[in-house]
């Protein structure tokens, strides 16, 4: 299946590989915001978290990057980086370090709304906006999914109907998504979510 050009299914970075990435091109790479759908979720705490804590700690994150996780139940951002940092304590493979997790927790924010609403998703822009308002730049969004796959076709709507999905379009900022396995049941369902990329993104 022809995949679009902003998807990227089933990204795995192996730790050797990741190292490998010249640290000039990490410094490169445009301020950028990642927006974690499904963030109070197992797959966030056991993998999502700790990789990009990872990251951060091996100065593999743009010099420039802030996280949001959106997720439905109401959270304010102290409570989820507190939950973000148990989950971290438990999960990760490397000592939480405060001075990496402080650098890291600074830009982390929480979005609380349903993957089927307008309105919340139009916030989200708005909330995306002010950052890029209060860092005087674009800044490239990278969306990712990785809530149960019934939810994976009103959130690709939702983040083309409020603008997200093609915000930037045609520069170097432009959003980009990851979609977390199964990429649908089968052929005909995996074809119908590659047609909602490609028309909206």
């Amino acid at each position: 299946i022809p995949l679009a050009d902003s998807c990227i299914c089933g990204l795995t970075m192996t730790s050797s590989h990741s190292q490998s990435i010249a640290t000039d091109s990490i410094q490169a790479t445009p301020p950028t915001i990642i927006v974690i759908f499904g963030a109070s979720g197992d797959l966030t705490a056991r993998k999502l978290a700790p990789a990009i804590f990872n990251l951060s700690k091996d100065g593999l994150l743009p010099s420039t990057c802030h996280l949001i996780d959106y997720g439905r139940s109401e959270m304010s951002d102290d409570a989820f980086r507190e939950y973000l940092k148990k989950s971290l304590e438990s999960h990760s493979r490397r000592t939480i370090e405060d001075e990496t997790w402080k650098s890291l927790a600074s830009n982390i924010t929480f979005h609380a709304g349903p993957y089927d609403n307008l309105d919340s998703f139009e916030k989200l822009e708005v909330k995306i906006s002010a950052i890029e308002k209060s860092l005087g730049k674009d800044a490239q969004c990278l969306f990712y999914v990785s809530t149960p796959p019934g939810v994976f076709m009103p959130i690709l709507e939702n983040l083309g109907a409020s603008g997200l999905a093609k915000r930037n379009q045609g520069q170097g900022t432009a959003s980009k998504i990851i979609i977390e396995k199964p990429f649908g049941r089968d052929l005909k369902s995996a074809r119908e979510l590659n047609e909602v990329i490609n028309r909206r993104f």
